[in-house]
């Protein structure tokens, strides 16, 4: 068997049982493993992601941080990293590099975290700004309605939210 077969089964199983929310036993496989983790961005994106999972953002960071230099270029390496800042109130942080992955890969999840991070550090139009190019980017995506929904609920903007929540049950039919 090659290394990377090897790395490639590890990954397939780390994975299954991710899957599973079976976190720790991902960690307990992934850890066996840690010189390939320690060389494969995936692996350490796994662990890394196992240990945000448990609430445990100092093991996450240390993983997410390995995986984002192993693979500069990969948008969900940074969103994973900004994730981890964003429980750890580093929102600076967490801003800049949420800001890298969504240049690298458009994404909905990570223009919500990045809107978080602006909102926390008390930019409330750059946040608000995200939202809206978030809706203008799939129109018809309710998710991101209803996101926008809470941001203005966030800021107290409430007669405004409850009429995108309005909308966001218009779109999915519900009345």
């Amino acid at each position: 068997m090659t290394q990377s077969t090897n790395v490639a089964e590890i990954e397939k199983l780390a994975t299954s049982l991710m899957k599973e929310e079976r976190w720790l036993d991902a960690i307990g496989l992934l850890s066996k493993r840690s010189s390939e983790a320690g060389k494969h961005w995936r692996l350490s994106w796994n662990l890394g992601w196992c240990y945000f999972k448990l609430d445990a953002f100092e093991d996450a960071r240390k993983h997410l941080i390995r995986a984002n230099n192993l693979r500069p270029d990969n948008a969900a390496c940074k969103w994973a990293l900004g994730s981890v800042y964003l429980k750890r109130r580093q929102y600076r942080k967490a801003e800049a590099i949420l800001a890298e992955s969504l240049r690298i890969k458009e994404s909905h999840d990570t223009r919500i975290a990045l809107a978080l991070a602006y909102l926390s550090q008390g930019k409330i139009e750059e946040a608000e700004r995200i939202h809206l190019e978030n809706i203008k980017l799939k129109t018809r995506r309710s998710e991101r309605y209803e996101s926008y929904a809470a941001f203005l609920s966030d800021v107290g903007r409430e007669t405004e939210s409850e009429k995108m929540m309005e909308k966001v049950r218009e779109m999915r039919g519900v009345s």
